[in-house]
């Protein structure tokens, strides 16, 4: 039972960020009571990481799951700062709908905009989300949340008093930067290899680093920080090709080597950018080949070469005005300050507003259920309701005797982007089986659309699939275009290049090779059964999927 009258929040962080941004929310609202869902992940971390949080608020996870008791505790809200689908957070959600408990999300960073809109986490059903600006909602929109659950809410999870509260001998110190040198911090993001849903291949870093290292002059020191996860091979690559920088460690802290920084260079693609114009630290952007929300708004920092970076750094030493409230203006409209009294009324809201959650909710939950691979959880959601077209309509997609007909009835149920991707990737495994011609050829056309154009990495394996299923229904045009477009990023994974390679290998266009393919059709189905159970296999342990 619950034990005080306070408002109850049941919280779980995804990374541990999200424990810092908790820190500001619980200094905000002091009479909640947050409950912090903490998994295994969490206790590697050192125990200064959980020091927002009370030892008796804290659920620890056994086997994947939360104490039985937990929903006992009369909790009031489900809160996140991500939703992106895997089975546990799937779960959570299923609960609090179950109970009539609204789902709240804020947006931890400006992801959609920072990310040229191909990085959206959020395709769980959300009763009510927090973004940071209105080209964050106006994107979300666009994938088909409804708009009277989507406010602004801002980003506060910063402190303008950071930059003075560290020492600038702190860090030439530890790392032994010589007296009278300027330091020049270059954040780097995560590896592609490593973290699927990153830009930033070994190639990318590649420009970034001689970019910036050819532009610096002798007045300054590089430090490279590369992403927290950062480890092994990457960085030895970069202590061997640039010896004359210093490599920070992964974990070290941004907001001390911010502070203590003359000059930040970013990729363009990260919070960090925004972040050192609030704490306005000189700052230049190497888009190395994306589009970045500075693009025709603050061209004047943007370096393509080193001569580029040099003017701009010479600019920034005359003292020669910029002004970063274009940018900031726009991605981050509200101080801290407003930030947090939304952030409060959005949660007042949530709290009030009816949360008797529809039929629809609950199909899209059992559609997301099935496309994680638990058909059992998503059939018997959809049992459970009632007996209407698109109920009937699901559990025929989900036993796999959908026809194409039906299919594109059942899309008309589902005019959300989110919703007809995750739909139209249930077809393809259905279709990845069908021997007659005629019908895949039909089943086909219902793939338009399907191009994993927000967080590609979350399709992949469905992506490959409908390239394979182009070949067959003999679009080789389309199938090329899909190929093409993400071979490249996507062939940096072993098991991905297996399953690229195996498609150009059986369907490549060539018909000399027409008498070979035909032979080896039975050898390259068994391959495609195996490569396809290890793209599984990487995806889950990759994503948290199962």
């Amino acid at each position: 039972m619950k034990t005080d009258s306070r408002v109850t929040i049941l919280f779980y962080p995804t990374g541990i960020i999200h424990f810092q941004n908790l820190r500001v929310l619980k200094e905000k609202l002091p009479d909640y009571r947050f409950l912090i869902i903490i998994e295994p992940w969490v206790q590697k971390h050192p125990p200064e990481a959980l020091a927002p949080t009370r030892k008796e608020d804290r659920i620890e996870t056994k086997n994947g799951r939360l104490p039985d008791d937990v929903w006992e505790e009369s909790v009031d809200l489900l809160f996140l700062f991500m939703a992106y689908p895997n089975y546990f957070r799937l779960q959570l959600i299923h609960e609090a709908v179950r109970r009539n408990i609204p789902v709240v999300a804020i947006e931890e960073v400006n992801q959609l905009a920072l990310n040229s809109g191909i990085i959206n986490h959020y395709f769980l059903p959300l009763d009510f989300f927090g973004v940071s600006s209105e080209i964050e909602k106006r994107g979300f929109l666009e994938l088909g949340l409804p708009e009277h659950r989507v406010d602004v809410t801002g980003w506060p999870f910063y402190d303008l008093s950071v930059p003075g509260s560290f020492s600038v001998r702190g860090i030439r110190e530890e790392y032994g930067i010589p007296p009278g040198k300027k330091i020049c911090l270059l954040v780097l993001g995560s590896l592609k290899e490593n973290d699927m849903v990153s830009l930033e291949t070994r190639k990318v870093r590649y420009q970034l680093l001689e970019l910036v290292s050819g532009g610096l002059t002798e007045d300054y020191w590089l430090l490279v920080k590369p992403h927290p996860t950062e480890s092994g091979s990457s960085l030895d690559e970069i202590k061997k090709q640039y010896p004359e920088a210093v490599l920070v460690a992964p974990g070290y802290p941004i907001d001390p080597l911010l502070a203590q920084s003359d000059l930040v260079v970013s990729r363009g693609n990260s919070q960090i950018g925004l972040l050192s114009m609030l704490y306005k630290i000189p700052l230049i952007i190497v888009p190395a080949g994306i589009k970045t929300i500075f693009h025709g708004h603050l061209d004047e920092i943007i370096a393509r070469t080193p001569f580029d970076f040099r003017r701009i750094a010479k600019n920034y030493e005359e003292r020669r005005q910029i002004d970063f409230d274009r940018i900031l203006k726009i991605h981050l409209p509200l101080n801290r300050e407003q930030s947090l009294n939304r952030i409060e009324e959005f949660f007042l809201r949530a709290l009030n507003e009816n949360a008797l959650h529809s039929e629809q909710v609950l199909l899209r939950i059992s559609i997301l259920f099935a496309f994680l691979g638990y058909t059992a959880s998503a059939r018997n959601i959809a049992d459970g309701l009632a007996h209407h077209n698109s109920t009937v309509l699901l559990k025929k997609l989900y036993e796999k005797i959908i026809q194409p007909e039906e299919f594109a009835g059942l899309l008309e149920y589902f005019p959300a982007k989110i919703d007809r991707w995750h739909l139209q990737a249930l077809l393809i495994r259905t279709l990845l089986n069908e021997k007659d011609n005629a019908r895949l050829k039909k089943a086909v056309r219902y793939l338009e659309g399907f191009e994993g154009e927000v967080n590609p990495h979350t399709f992949m394996d469905d992506l490959i699939g409908r390239i394979e299923l182009e070949y067959r229904a003999g679009r080789e045009k389309t199938a090329e275009r899909l190929y093409d477009k993400f071979c490249g990023d996507y062939s940096i994974f072993r098991y991905y290049r297996q399953a690229f390679g195996m498609l150009r290998f059986v369907y490549q266009r060539n018909s000399r090779h027409a008498v070979l393919r035909k032979k080896l059709w039975a050898l390259s189905n068994l391959h495609k059964s195996f490569v396809r159970k290890q793209i599984k296999e990487k995806l889950c342990s990759s994503t948290g999927r199962k």
